[in-house]
């Protein structure tokens, strides 16, 4: 199934120019290449449209959210992990010091507006074409781009806040200047979208990677969580516990980021890495020569494992990691999967921890395991690739949701049913039972403690304590320096560092586009 997913990988970059919005003109026709006028004939055209809206989420080095460094950029403003100073525009976003200019965070901007220009052209031309197919494979075509474009638009809002929302591809230079909508339009519109792609999507999809109504269901519940609207995400999570659905927590914790267990029970949405289509692992992931495959466990690995060292968890992750034994009496599983460290029986690289780090002085060092090829490889040397698949959706998610969902309600407060949804991820993780006091602050702590170590390095944590009105204090406990410099961005009743800003590019080109507050 992921072969067949994956031939329509390679051969979208044949399309993407059809679906690119850009103001380049041909010279000349060459009759081997796909037009507007040839292209847009059959199913088959539409599949490889389709397969073109997933390349932005994974390109791997100018702010694919789900590629390299759209995934530094996302963990980088946390108390998780601290980054060395070697690619500056990561540096700034972890320090604090990112200006409207860093290619990185603009790089994520374009990349969402990529996606949504390459949905919104291939819903015109269902439309425009809609009586040539089949009423299944127009309903399949408009629920996949639906939930591409919601997915798209709920990221869009979640870093940029406000930004302009645009429904319609069109190379027409009038539409080019947008004012921008408010998160809450925004947002708004990813309600509709998901929504409609719920009620078209099927429960289970013959082609792996694809999305399925429990995709669709599990990032609309988590937008409602965003927006604090917690009924409606009870409305929404809750029906994935049950049949039809068939999701469960896998039973080893690590089987969630390596090769050997993709689409596992407790993937929702994944995004597929394979080297195919080509050996460029430093291009856009846009040509023909792309190979869809992501460096990041070559970023992350220790010099001793032939690795770069872009970042490492920082002593406040460790500890909060350290901070409660299993039933057996050894540190968190999740801990141990996650981060390799100076303990009994730590291998790295397929190593003793003291035998890959033969001084002293290294033996005090905390190195990134998740999504690693620590269990597989005795290091990273080149060609750095990775082909272990991104998981962009985790039942895990789900379940604490919606423990924090029936915490935090207003009307359908639940504590027992907030407990024992969080009891589900205590269980997996070989934990006794949540034993502390029956009220909602002392739940809402352990809720804060089981995310912050379940979701390491997956793109959560800043979002969660920004939410949360946490993210000052525990900046201040984690690092002097990066505190300082988050409080310099108070403005009002916000801080400018919340959101990434509009790029100044956008500001220049689009005329009725204006910084965002405190930018």
């Amino acid at each position: 199934m992921k072969r067949i997913y994956l031939y329509f990988i390679s051969c979208a970059a044949a399309v993407i120019g059809l679906c690119t919005s850009c103001d380049a003109q041909l010279e000349q026709i060459n009759p081997n290449k796909a037009t507007e006028d040839t292209f847009w004939q059959n199913e088959a055209d539409f599949e490889l449209a389709l397969t073109s809206c997933y390349t932005p989420l994974k390109n791997a080095l100018n702010g694919g959210y789900y590629g390299t460094r759209g995934v530094m950029m996302r963990i980088a403003r946390a108390d998780e992990v601290e980054f060395r100073n070697d690619i500056s525009d990561v540096f700034q976003a972890c320090y604090f010091t990112n200006t409207n200019g860093n290619t990185l965070s603009q790089g994520m901007f374009y990349q969402f507006y990529n996606a949504l220009y390459r949905t919104n052209s291939i819903m015109q031309k269902l439309d425009e074409k809609s009586a040539e197919f089949s009423a299944d494979f127009v309903n399949k075509v408009k629920a996949e781009c639906l939930f591409i474009r919601g997915f798209y638009l709920f990221q869009l809002g979640k870093e940029f806040k406000d930004a302009p929302l645009r429904l319609t591809a069109s190379q027409s230079p009038s539409t080019f200047p947008l004012a921008k909508s408010t998160q809450a339009e925004i947002w708004a519109q990813a309600e509709q979208d998901l929504t409609t792609a719920a009620s078209l999507l099927p429960v289970e999809n013959s082609v792996i990677g694809k999305p399925t109504k429990g995709a669709a269901f599990a990032v609309l519940g988590k937008l409602y969580v965003y927006e604090e609207e917690f009924d409606k995400a009870i409305d929404a999570l809750e029906p994935l516990t049950q049949a039809p659905y068939t999701y469960r927590l896998v039973e080893d914790f690590s089987w969630n980021f390596d090769e050997a267990h993709e689409n596992n029970a407790e993937s929702i949405f994944e995004l597929l890495m394979e080297p195919v289509g080509g050996t460029d692992i430093w291009g856009d992931g846009e040509n023909i020569n792309s190979t869809q495959t992501n460096t990041r466990p070559k970023e992350y690995a220790a010099p001793e494992a032939s690795g770069w060292y872009e970042a490492n968890p920082t002593q406040q992750m460790m500890n909060i990691f350290l901070q409660e034994k299993d039933k057996d009496g050894n540190s968190d599983y999740r801990a141990r999967s996650s981060v390799a460290w100076d303990y009994d029986g730590c291998m790295y690289y397929m190593q003793p921890f003291r035998e890959i780090f033969k001084t002293e002085d290294r033996w005090s060092t905390y190195w990134i395991l998740k999504y690693q090829n620590s269990s597989t490889a005795t290091s990273e040397a080149d060609p750095p690739m990775s082909v272990i698949n991104e998981r962009a959706v985790r039942y895990a998610d789900v379940l604490l949701l919606l423990s924090e969902s029936y915490l935090r309600s207003s009307g359908r407060q639940d504590l027992a049913k907030a407990v024992g949804y969080l009891n589900q991820i205590r269980e997996r993780a070989n934990l006794n039972p949540y034993s502390g006091a029956q009220t909602s602050e002392a739940i809402f702590s352990d809720l804060e403690h089981q995310r912050a170590i379940e979701f390491f390095v997956e793109g959560e944590r800043f979002y969660d304590l920004r939410r949360w009105g946490l993210l000052e204090e525990r900046m201040q406990t984690c690092n002097e320096a990066r505190y300082n410099q988050l409080k310099n961005g108070k403005v009002g009743n916000t801080n400018r560092y919340y959101y990434y800003p509009i790029p100044s590019k956008e500001i220049e080109t689009n005329p009725l586009c204006t910084p965002n507050e405190g930018w």
